[in-house]
């Protein structure tokens, strides 16, 4: 709970340069103890309204968004972003990805 509380106040903080907050999802087993069971949910992308995806290289980190070099597609496309959207809303009903705590707060 300590990592994820403090991951979401630098978010909140340092990394979302808006006042209205995207929904954050973790992989459980990113924390794991175990580092043969750690895994990363290691996808960036944000969608918009169900019809609009933004896909990208980049973390959402200061560093990433002005010295890394990144690439990423915005696309606009009702079908694929509700697919997209679907994928991932699937993943959390099934456990796979929970939203991170304090992450739904204006």
């Amino acid at each position: 709970p300590d990592i994820l509380a403090r991951f979401a106040a630098r978010f909140r903080c340092q990394e979302w340069p808006g006042k209205r907050f995207p929904r954050v999802y973790y992989d459980p087993r990113s924390l794991d103890q175990d580092p043969a069971k750690r895994a990363s949910l290691h996808a960036k992308c944000i969608v918009v309204d169900r019809e609009r995806a933004f896909v990208s290289s980049a973390n959402f980190t200061q560093a990433a968004q002005v010295r890394n070099v990144e690439v990423g597609v915005l696309i606009r496309s009702r079908p694929f972003a509700a697919k997209l959207s679907d994928h991932f809303e699937a993943l959390a009903e099934a456990g796979c990805l929970r939203p991170v705590p304090g992450m739904d707060e204006k």
